[in-house]
């Protein structure tokens, strides 16, 4: 199937559908940082498409300071996306109190507009009251994650300046008396509206992981819940799908 039959399957302008796969061409270093790209006249022969929707689409990656054009010269990379998935979803409680200790934060007033989530569980209890927060997690100065939090009011209480500044999860962890008895983390691929867009610097309709997160106390009450929104690009996962099954015999 070519290009052109591709593109029609799709209801997002033609624009925006050749200026993601040229931008899967960078982050897949088949487009190297500071080389130039094709031409325009290779360009159209491998796409398909006008002229009028390439410009398009390499304006699209300009705005998003993935190339620069410079007029007699050519189109050039102006930025290294190989190396963006940088951030693990964390398979356990141990590596999520690790991948999260040391980011930045950035806190965002509640939106009465936005309403609240009711946490979930095949098991547990809500807690009496929660205390809501609202958040943009940064990576090196980049906005990676959006975050809503919802932690039993009782442990917020006893350190708010703590948890209101601070990574909420590792703040649990470090709490003496505090047994985490089940952790659950679930996820699906979505998109992003306009709010999550302008949080996270992406476009509207980009491909973001949507993922709700919660923690249980010995006496099963959830303590802590949270949907978290990822620009796809930055995270990959890693699975052990050997863990906890036992090893199968080939026979001979």
């Amino acid at each position: 199937m070519n290009k052109a039959s591709i593109f029609r399957k799709s209801r997002m302008p033609l624009y925006l559908q050749v200026a993601k796969l040229m931008r899967q061409e960078i982050e897949n270093q088949a487009w190297r940082y500071g080389e130039q790209i094709p031409t325009l006249d290779e360009l159209e022969n491998e796409y398909k498409v006008s002229r009028i929707t390439l410009r398009a689409a390499l304006t699209q990656l300009e705005e998003q300071g993935l190339i620069h054009r410079t007029r007699g010269l050519g189109t050039f990379v102006a930025k290294d996306l190989s190396q963006q998935r940088w951030f693990r979803l964390p398979n356990n409680l141990d590596q999520l109190v690790d991948a999260v200790a040391d980011l930045k934060i950035r806190r965002l007033p509640i939106d009465a507009s936005i309403p609240a989530l009711t946490p979930v569980f095949e098991s547990g209890e809500p807690a009496p009251a929660y205390q809501r927060m609202r958040r943009v997690h940064y990576h090196e100065n980049i906005p990676y994650c959006l975050i809503d939090i919802y932690l039993d009011q009782r442990l917020f209480d006893r350190d708010p300046e703590g948890f209101s500044s601070n990574p909420v999860v590792p703040q649990i962890a470090a709490l003496p008396d505090m047994t985490v008895s089940q952790a659950r983390q679930m996820m699906r691929i979505t998109v992003s509206n306009e709010d999550t867009a302008a949080h996270l610097d992406i476009g509207v309709g980009d491909p973001i992981a949507d993922v709700t997160r919660g923690l249980l106390d010995a006496k099963g009450c959830i303590v802590y819940f949270a949907h978290i929104q990822y620009p796809a690009q930055m995270i990959y996962i890693d699975l052990d799908l050997m863990q906890g099954v036992r090893k199968r015999s080939t026979g001979s």
